[in-house]
């Protein structure tokens, strides 16, 4: 019987309870209980502790005797009961996601009972077992009809997903998910709403091959019949059968005034999550709002830390409560203490440590935006959740691509010890651009400090003076991958690509891989008759090597899975290189495809640009890598 079911057979209040106790106690005296039930609660399979479970004493009901602590312990006061040595006594634990179960029978004496006292009845810990729950079709489908459902082989979480939000023209994210494993798989996404945690939509997709792709844009009504307008969500895709990786468009306006930022799904979450650049009315337009969804079954207290580039100000915390699954989101630009974060200073930069009890993902938006810019730019990055003494980032320009795109670089010092970053550009293969390197004065722990390319070094963060030409002071134009060391030290880096009119930005890796996954890649995808390099989205894949001297480029079609084709590119270690679709003729135009890269035995890094004509249609996403 399910929980739901067990609590509305319960009676409502402690009194009722004790008065249906009373009565069934027999005709010899009472007396009053001085003692306690104490005992703990284990998962029982892993063993561990289980934190959160809600104690009864008996049926469930409205009354709450008790919560297990993080240790699985628990402590039941029997100073309101009766005792009578002939009433047996049972507690009931419930706790989402596992089956509601009660103890066997015990009596207890005046100074009540200890779990483990008498093993045979009430063993101490107590096993509370995993509910089996299988694919769910609808959001009230239990999905416990099939006895022996599949198992969940892989999660992916989805912190923002919107339709239409603003209006009709505003904000809507299409999102694919990519089945990276090597059998077919089943998946089920459900949509859970900002506003009450509600599920509001839950459907399933069936035999999906190896190296496909589903894709699910908010604003079908076909596919989404009952998502509401004007609303913000956190999705949850689980897979059964397969490994999984997700990758999220976000989409707003049209024309001049289109906007285009991406972001990748999440597998894992971590209960420390950085972010490097966080603003408040950045020169009065720069706002960068996170969204903040928790990726366990129990509830988490989350509290973020924001703390001022220039260290002036105190550190100011914002907390949040989120239930499992949900997202919530904080806005820089809000004093509302329950959307965003009094106390911050306009026209200032923040370095952002996330704590929380429970694992959770974090993406940050940076926009300017507002009806009054003339060109509306934004960008997403995923929170940060390891960082390393030597990070790499696959892209960076100065005054590139004949319209002036640079990158900003902002690193985190997530040490305890204050760290002396230093960068180096090595130019992509096939482009201007000469090789250099930037030292940044220190960085405390737990702050940021940025580079602007297009300020000579000896001016950064002070008087930022503009250079040209290159030189021991200055970044020659050019695009280039980069490397980040901090000796000693543990870093992290946002690396923002803008122009005056776009605006994209990616995470600098910690963990480079000998294999990735690119879940979206398209060459003019237009949906037109005669599709060109100017039509429809086009992605270019940015590849650096970190030790890697070869990596194999597999292109399977987005429908079907099909291998369109492959091909191996030389490399050189700590270089770079673009690989455009549109060098390839065994490509075809308006479509969609998959990749894999393999690095072999060496180290790769990738990540993924997204161009299309008009407005701010430009966005980046990193590269899933592969998990052994």
């Amino acid at each position: 019987m399910s929980s739901t079911l067990l609590r509305r057979a319960a009676t409502s209040s402690l009194l009722v309870l004790c008065l249906l106790l009373t009565l069934a106690l027999p005709a010899t005296p009472a007396a009053a209980m001085t003692g306690t039930i104490t005992g703990k609660l284990a998962d029982s399979v892993t063993k561990a502790p289980i934190q959160g479970a809600e104690v009864y004493l008996g049926i469930p009901g409205a009354y709450i005797w008790a919560h297990t602590a993080v240790d699985g312990s628990f402590t039941i006061d029997l100073t309101p009961i009766q005792y009578n040595p002939s009433t047996p006594w049972q507690v009931y634990f419930v706790k989402p996601g596992y089956v509601t179960t009660p103890t066997n029978k015990f009596f207890m004496t005046t100074s009540g009972y200890v779990f483990g006292s008498d093993p045979a009845n009430v063993p101490n810990p107590f096993p509370l077992v995993k509910l089996v729950v299988g694919p769910r079709a609808t959001c009230t489908d239990p999905g416990t009809g099939n006895p022996n459902p599949p198992a969940v082989t892989s999660t992916v979480y989805l912190p923002n997903i919107t339709r239409r939000l603003g209006g009709p023209d505003g904000f809507y994210t299409p999102f694919i998910i990519q089945n990276t494993g090597s059998t077919n798989t089943e998946l089920e996404v459900s949509f859970y709403k900002f506003t009450d945690g509600s599920c509001v939509e839950r459907y399933l997709i069936f035999n999906m091959a190896p190296g496909t792709s589903h894709a699910n844009n908010p604003n079908d009504t076909v596919l989404n019949p009952t998502l509401p307008d004007d609303a913000q969500f956190s999705v949850v895709v689980q897979s059964f059968g397969s490994k999984i990786v997700g990758v999220v468009n976000e989409h707003q306006g049209v024309g001049t005034r289109a906007e285009a930022l991406s972001y990748d799904g999440f597998t894992t979450g971590a209960t420390t999550v950085y972010l490097p650049n966080i603003t408040r009315k950045f020169f009065g337009l720069f706002d960068t709002p996170f969204i903040i969804q928790n990726l366990a079954s129990s509830t988490a207290s989350v509290t973020s830390s924001f703390k001022s580039f220039d260290g002036t100000g105190p550190t100011i915390v914002i907390p949040r409560t989120i239930d499992p699954g949900k997202a919530k989101p904080i806005d820089p630009d809000s004093d509302d203490i329950a959307l965003g974060a009094p106390g911050l200073t306009d026209n200032k930069q923040y370095a952002v440590t996330v704590s929380s009890n429970q694992p959770v993902a974090v993406v940050v938006n940076t926009q300017a935006d507002k009806p009054t810019v003339a060109q509306p730019v934004a960008s997403s990055t995923d929170g940060i959740t390891s960082g390393a003494a030597t990070i790499y980032g696959a892209y960076a320009a100065k005054n590139a691509q004949g319209i002036g795109r640079y990158s900003p670089i902002i690193v985190q010092n997530l040490g305890a010890a204050a760290v002396t970053p230093k960068i180096t550009f090595t130019p992509l293969t096939g482009t201007p651009g000469t090789a250099n390197t930037y030292t940044f004065p220190a960085i405390n722990p737990n702050s940021s400090k940025p580079f602007d390319p297009r300020f000579s070094f000896s001016t950064q963060g002070t008087t930022n003076a503009p250079c040209s030409g290159g030189g021991a002071d200055c970044l020659a134009d050019g695009e280039y991958s980069i490397k980040i060391e901090a000796v000693g030290g543990t870093i992290a880096a946002q690396i923002n690509v803008a122009s005056p009119a776009t605006a994209m930005g990616y995470s600098a890796t910690a963990s480079p891989a000998t294999k990735y996954f690119l879940p979206n890649l398209t060459k003019s995808l237009c949906f037109c008759p005669t599709p060109t390099q100017s039509t429809g989205w086009s992605t270019p894949i940015l590849l650096q090597s970190v030790t890697a001297t070869t990596a194999t480029i597999s292109w399977y079609n987005f429908l079907g899975g099909a291998l369109a084709f492959s091909h191996t590119v030389s490399l050189t270690p700590g270089g770079g290189m673009r690989i455009d679709p549109w060098t390839y003729s065994q490509l075809a135009p308006d479509k969609q495809y998959s990749v894999v890269v393999d690095g072999g035995t060496g180290t790769v890094t990738a990540i993924v640009s997204e161009f299309a004509a008009g407005g701010d249609n430009a966005m980046m996403y990193e590269g899933f890598a592969a998990i052994p």
